[in-house]
């Protein structure tokens, strides 16, 4: 045999020369062929006549040649890299020697086979853990010929390695690599291209086996052999990864535990190094990892059929690999490793989102809550913004969010932006999504409240950028965004400086917000919903040059058909059928005076009127019942002045607008909580705006009341929209609180007192309480006048008998009150109020001029036995005595 060594050895050595040299055959070379062709016949001769007796030991000496010559000539110039294992197969195989090698062993390898099949494999093994990796190229050919047989072979031949180090030894530390656990690594790797089927195949076998009844120390060793083989091959720890993970059952997982009793007392497979190797292997899975999570997470579920001991070990598991993480995402910039099982979670971070949301238990929650923090410190800032954003858009309860709060305090320690840019993210997206909107803002509004209780601010002064999208929420007609959308603007409040575009759109929405609030029936919502909109317009009105935009739509929004009805406005009878409109848009007035004109025309006939077209359209349709009872309508009127004195109440930058005022004075109306004399007037106009078709004939003045006839239209025109929109009285009322703002509505008074003054003239009923309408408009107008300090006593208290009196009784009193204000112009009363210094009280008007009071004084005495006991609140009685 030593001679047939040389033989080859000079037969390769004659043929790396040539690869060398590039030198062509010679006639020595051909004698060699020849003398190796002799060699293989007789090797032949001998494993066919007896192959039990020289199948193994010429298989044995031909794959230890040909590691020794692989070894030997690897560093020549003309070999290739041991690592290009196809060009050093190619370049051997072309070889006589070694191919004649290759071809001996495979014959040896056939008859080996079905009788002793380890012997050849071990044979292989040990050359390999020798020569590797010179040795690797005849291992992938001998593999690629009996690869079935090759792949089982190898497994066991390697358990049984393994099981003889633990006699050896005291101790044996998981993951140590051995040489012939190495070969055997080695040869699945050059067998996995073409045949990882077969290898997938064969180690579920092995683990399955290992699960029998009958456990010996090969069964008993065979899972952490897999572990250690899984430790040092990424393409084992694949398939360890995913089919196993599949397999293991709940019955599985329960022999397993069973096992694990026993590993206690085995110093090769120590059950702490055993887990470690574990949560090592967990780590290195660059697939799978969302399986492992998946299997390790239910498993710690005490429902389950699995016993404790497999779920303590899980728990076990989980927090080991939760420390692990944690240690190697913190030291990530600093070592720059890279973790593949996050790496392998990246693509699955919806699926780990979604688990998170849909957890029934705490404990669960928390590891999926860690998992997904590390995987956003370890994939960046973008990755940790879309995992929060997917949290906080789909959670539903606190419990949810305070994982989500965990999870960003936890970023914040590497990415402070992250949580920002999160909710940032979902408020971009939550457009056109009922679903989404509603949870995000209620999620928000979560986090508002605890940070106000920690009395942190940083969320609130962040999301002031978005209150534009906020606002745009307000006018959703889902009563739950609305009031979330005004539960979030109540906690955040507005920054000091807004753009214009943005103020109008936030006193817009908020107002609009406003009114479809007085439209809710159940009071406890409606509280709360106006509450939380007065306190946002509270802070609104402190910025500059809000505060007249917001009565503005206030005021203005009140008298709109939409807003109007829940502050007592009747609603609109229906509109007529398209028919009808269609038939009486299109009648034309000329072709209907051509039909009259076909006969002929006769003076002082019928036939000589013209036609003057059609009049109305028809009979019109009774007007809807309100959907409001009174005390409703009242609660809203009283709501919506409420929100109007709130916007008007004086603020510091009221002070551009005002008058000039001494420092005392300003310091004094800053600290009170009263109406500004500037917002009073500012809603004195916006009144006459929407309550006057023009701006003609607004002086302050009353003119004589014989100049009324001219304004016919117009009175009525003012008197209508106060019939129409009973809130203008309260505003009206509201504005009795300064003579200045008043003094602005002197039209409003004046058309009123107008219409009221023709009707009554002519009106043929004997009471006032028979046109109760009139009869309030009527009183309403000498109470607020009262109030306001347009008119003295005793004409400011001529209300209180109006519902006594006759019609003719009420026209003559109010010609009284016309004489009074036309003799006594608005103008030099206003300008007395303005000379006055404001915030201090009105100085009292004198008597009424008796020229003023004789009608009302005859009045009472004509209806003295109705009126008698309400004389001495008109008039002293020791003033009668001395003019008598």
């Amino acid at each position: 045999m030593e001679h047939l060594c040389s033989v080859f050895d000079e037969a390769v050595n004659v043929f790396v020369l040539q690869l060398e040299t590039n030198a062509t055959t010679t006639a020595a070379d051909s004698t060699l062929d020849e003398v190796i062709k002799d060699i293989y016949g007789v090797l032949m001769s001998f494993v066919l006549s007896n192959p039990d007796a020289w199948a193994p030991i010429i298989f044995s000496w031909s794959v230890e040649l040909l590691g020794q010559l692989g070894s030997k000539y690897s560093e020549r110039k003309g070999v290739p890299d041991a690592s290009r294992l196809k060009e050093l197969l190619q370049i051997w195989m072309s070889c006589t020697a070694t191919r004649t090698l290759i071809d001996v062993a495979a014959k040896c390898i056939s008859p080996m086979i079905s009788r002793d099949p380890d012997v050849c494999v071990g044979a292989l093994l040990d050359t390999s853990a020798k020569h590797s990796p010179h040795f690797d190229w005849v291992v992938a050919h001998i593999g690629s010929s009996f690869p079935t047989m090759m792949i089982t072979r190898v497994l066991y031949c390697g358990l049984k390695d393994f099981c003889s180090r633990a006699d050896g030894q005291a101790e044996f530390r998981a993951g140590e690599k051995l040489p012939k656990i190495a070969s055997v690594v080695g040869i699945l790797g050059h067998l996995v291209a073409m045949h990882s089927s077969d290898i997938r195949h064969a180690l579920l076998t092995l683990f399955q086996e290992s699960l029998a009844e009958n456990i010996d120390d090969h069964r008993l060793a065979t899972v952490p052999y897999l572990l250690h083989l899984a430790s040092l091959s990424p393409m084992l720890l694949r398939v360890i990864a995913t089919d196993f993970v599949q397999a293991l059952t709940p019955d599985v997982l329960n022999r397993l535990a069973s096992q694990a009793e026993k590993w206690q007392f085995s110093p090769l497979q120590d059950l702490d190094s055993l887990l470690s190797l574990v949560v090592h292997l967990i780590i290195m899975s660059t697939d799978g990892a969302m399986s492992i999570l998946q299997f390790l997470l239910p498993s710690v579920d005490t429902t389950t059929d699995i016993c404790d001991k497999v779920t303590k070990c899980c728990k076990i598991i989980l927090d080991m690999l939760m420390m692990d993480l944690q240690r190697m995402v913190f030291t990530q910039e600093t070592l720059h490793t890279e973790i593949p099982f996050l790496d392998s979670l990246h693509s699955h971070q919806e699926a780990l989102c979604n688990d998170l949301l849909t957890s029934r238990t705490q404990e669960r929650s928390l590891w999926l809550g860690r998992v997904l923090a590390f995987l956003g410190l370890y994939a960046g800032e973008k990755t940790a913004a879309d995992l929060l954003c997917e949290i906080i858009s789909f959670a539903e309860g606190r419990e949810l969010m305070l994982h989500f709060q965990s999870i960003s305090v936890e970023m914040e320690t590497q990415l402070p932006g992250a949580a920002h840019r999160a909710i940032s993210q979902a408020i971009t997206n939550m457009h056109g999504n009922h679903q989404v909107s509603v949870k995000l803002l209620s999620n928000i509004f979560v986090l508002l409240q605890w940070e106000k209780q920690a009395k942190d601010n940083r969320l609130s002064s962040f999301l002031r950028r978005h209150i534009s999208a906020f606002c745009c929420y307000l006018h959703s007609v889902d009563r739950k965004i609305s009031f979330a959308a005004i539960s979030c603007l109540h906690i955040i409040g507005v920054p000091h400086v807004l753009p214009i575009a943005t103020m109008m759109k936030v006193c817009s929405s908020v107002s609009a917000y406003f009114f479809s609030a007085l439209h809710i029936k159940d009071m406890n919502e409606k509280l709360s919903a106006v509450r939380m909109c007065k306190s946002f317009v509270e802070s609104v009105s402190e910025v500059p040059d809000t505060q007249h935009m917001l009565l503005y739509n206030f005021i203005h929004g009140c008298i709109k058909q939409e807003n109007a009805e829940p502050l007592g406005t009747q609603p609109q009878p229906p509109s007529v059928g398209a028919s009808r409109v269609k038939q009486t848009t299109t009648t034309l007035l000329l072709e209907e005076n051509a039909k009259h004109g076909m006969g002929v025309t006769l003076p002082q006939s019928h036939s000589s009127v013209f036609h003057a077209g059609v009049v109305g359209r028809g009979v019109q349709k009774p007007q809807r019942p309100s959907r409001f009872r009174l005390n409703e309508v009242v609660t809203n009127q009283q709501m919506f002045m409420d929100i109007v004195y709130t916007c008007s109440l004086y603020r510091l930058s009221d002070e551009s607008d005002s008058m000039e005022l001494d420092v005392g004075m300003e310091t004094e109306q800053t600290m009170s909580a009263e109406p500004s004399s500037v917002a009073l007037q500012a809603v004195a106009h916006m009144l006459v705006e929407i309550a006057t078709p023009d701006n003609l004939y607004n002086q302050l003045d009353w003119p004589e009341e014989a100049f009324a006839r001219y304004t016919v239209e117009r009175d009525l025109e003012i008197t209508k929209k106060f019939t129409e929109y009973p809130i203008l009285w309260e505003i009206l009322e509201f504005l009795a609180r300064e003579r200045v703002a008043l003094c602005q509505c002197s039209v409003l008074f004046r058309g009123v007192l107008a219409t009221m003054l023709v009707y009554w003239e002519s009106c043929r009923t004997t009471s006032t309480t028979a046109s109760p309408r009139q009869l309030q408009a009527s009183c309403r107008l000498i109470e607020i006048m009262g109030q306001g300090k347009l008119l003295p006593a005793p004409l400011s208290c001529m209300s209180d008998i109006f519902p006594s009196l006759t019609s003719y009784e009420t026209h003559v009193l109010l010609r009284d009150v016309w004489r009074y204000e036309h003799e006594n112009p608005l103008g030099q009363a206003l300008g007395q109020a303005l000379g006055q210094a404001l915030g201090q009280a009105l100085v009292e008007q004198a008597v009424c001029p008796r020229r003023y009071t004789e009608t009302l004084r005859a009045v009472l005495h004509q209806n003295v036995a109705r009126l008698s006991h309400v004389y001495t609140s008109f008039f002293a009685v020791d003033e009668e005595q001395e003019e008598s």
